[in-house]
């Protein structure tokens, strides 16, 4: 078959095979607790930078249902392709639709069917990738300041774009070129406007982007081997087995590398940061896929045969993908009744029976539940705008800034627990607390009755700790105002 044919084949199949995934596969916490921010648009957010809440508050302009927000990875995935192809064809028109017939059909591709950070964040450092590659081609200005800007767009998506931004700095370094120079000169002056924005809003909120990337997520680090294997097995499955070989086995990158190519640099870079770090702390399936697009640009130097071969392979592996995941959302619920996260599971599976039990006893109380995932994924799916109330959690606390518990003094609460711990934290927080238990094939909700709120028992004992573990001022960094102490704790 022709190979653009075969190109135009791959693209329609991984789109389907794509498109069922994000109608089949349930909203997840991360999801649902992106809507939220969507709702509450603002210049930043708790635990990353803005991107993606300002991504998901367009598409909510075009309906409320998860597929909607879907859309978004499913247009960028194949833009991506279409762009490994044009810019390989200079290089080798049959390679170039094999290179981009690969990367569709590949893990990072098939999978990357969910609307979180990390679809702006593969989509703007591929793109700024792309001009900056342009750039060198054809020294023109407007394409490092386009660079520069998608770079800034990557950079308010998620921080690991700050690798992106390591790997062109080396390169520069290695090159030692002048005009190379002036080049990322223009690509980080056109880039600081965007990063200016993030760094104004941590600076007026006790740097919480920074904090908790750097310090809240990383306490429990520690010296573990096992974490760099599995990280190697995840490369090799993201890579597809076939081109695992030529990566590990054949050294084809590092004979890439003596031709001074760019994309070499923006994916072996990130790589080897990944696989340092795996040594004290798990990566993340993840944390990797926003640089792979780079790794299928510069598979192109391998022979026509195995590029072939290496197609078939991600086929085979792209159809088991899909049965997996079809075999596993069709199965029966009670199949994960032995599971401790089987309440969990229900609520992301059967969330209408749960949404019908709460709407019943609602009674005009204040909907609330005891972590983020349980609190945006009930808010999504019941139409109603929870509370998050209790949680100590690092993640999730962008609760706290839409949340103002002032307001709820004296009134009542319906919180929502998966834990029957739950009931004796809450009762000092309450006049008095009743519960009732609620069974949904074989899953136990707590629907915790709280009545009469007292906010100084909770402000007291609840929210003076959370002061104390993530919002204090860093001193060590200029700080502008901190809204969590002025809302709850000025005089």
């Amino acid at each position: 078959m022709h190979t653009k044919k075969l190109f135009l084949w791959v693209l329609a199949v991984s789109t389907c095979i794509r498109m069922l995934f994000a109608r089949i596969v349930p909203i997840t916490g991360d999801e649902a607790y992106f809507i939220v921010w969507a709702k509450h648009l603002n210049w930043g957010y708790y635990e990353h930078p803005p991107m993606i809440g300002w991504v998901m508050w367009l598409f909510s302009f075009f309906g409320n249902d998860i597929f909607i927000y879907r859309i978004f990875p499913l247009i960028v995935i194949p833009l991506i392709a279409v762009m490994i192809v044009r810019l390989l064809m200079e290089v080798d028109g049959d390679k170039a639709f094999l290179c981009g017939a690969i990367f569709l059909l590949s893990p990072v591709s098939v999978l990357n069917v969910l609307s979180v950070n990390d679809v702006p964040l593969i989509f703007f450092t591929f793109l700024s990738g792309v001009f900056f590659y342009r750039t060198l081609k054809s020294s023109r200005t407007f394409d490092a300041i386009l660079s520069g800007v998608f770079f800034g767009c990557a950079f308010l998506s998620k921080y690991f774009a700050v690798l992106y931004g390591m790997a062109l700095f080396i390169f520069c370094m290695m090159l030692r070129d002048k005009k190379v120079w002036k080049t990322f000169a223009l690509f980080v002056m056109s880039s600081l406007p965007l990063i200016f924005i993030n760094i104004a809003w941590n600076y007026q909120h006790c740097w919480l982007n920074v904090m908790f990337n750097l310090f809240y997520r990383n306490k429990e680090m520690h010296v573990d081997l096992s974490s760099m294997i599995v990280y190697l097995i995840e490369q090799v499955f993201l890579m597809t087995p076939a081109l695992a070989v030529s990566f590990f086995k054949d050294k084809l990158f590092f004979n890439v590398h003596k031709k001074g190519n760019v994309f070499w640099y923006c994916f072996i870079i990130p790589f080897f940061f990944f696989f340092c770090l795996s040594l004290i702390k798990n990566v993340g399936l993840h944390w990797m896929v926003s640089f792979y697009p780079f790794f299928f640009l510069i598979i192109v130097s391998l022979p026509l045969n195995v590029l072939d071969k290496a197609l078939r392979h991600c086929f085979y592996l792209a159809m088991l993908i899909m049965i997996i995941v079809v075999f596993v959302v069709a199965m029966p619920v009670e199949t994960f009744r032995g599971l401790k996260k089987y309440p969990q599971i229900i609520m992301f599976l059967r969330p209408a029976e749960l949404c019908e039990v709460v709407e019943k006893n609602l009674d005009g109380r204040i909907p609330a539940s005891t972590g983020y995932t349980e609190t945006s994924v009930l808010s999504y799916h019941c139409r109603k705008d929870f509370v998050l109330f209790g949680s100590l959690s690092r993640s999730g606390r962008y609760y706290d800034y839409v949340t103002d518990f002032r307001d709820f003094d004296g009134k009542n609460f319906l919180i929502v627990s998966l834990n029957e711990k739950d009931i004796e934290k809450f009762v000092i927080y309450f006049q008095n607390v009743s519960v009732k238990i609620v069974e949904i094939m074989g899953a136990k909700f707590y629907l915790i009755n709280g009545n009469h709120f007292i906010f100084n028992n909770y402000r007291d004992f609840y929210l003076r700790k959370i002061s104390s573990m993530y919002y204090t001022p860093v001193r060590f960094l200029p700080a502008g105002r901190n809204f969590f102490m002025e809302r709850y704790f000025s005089r």
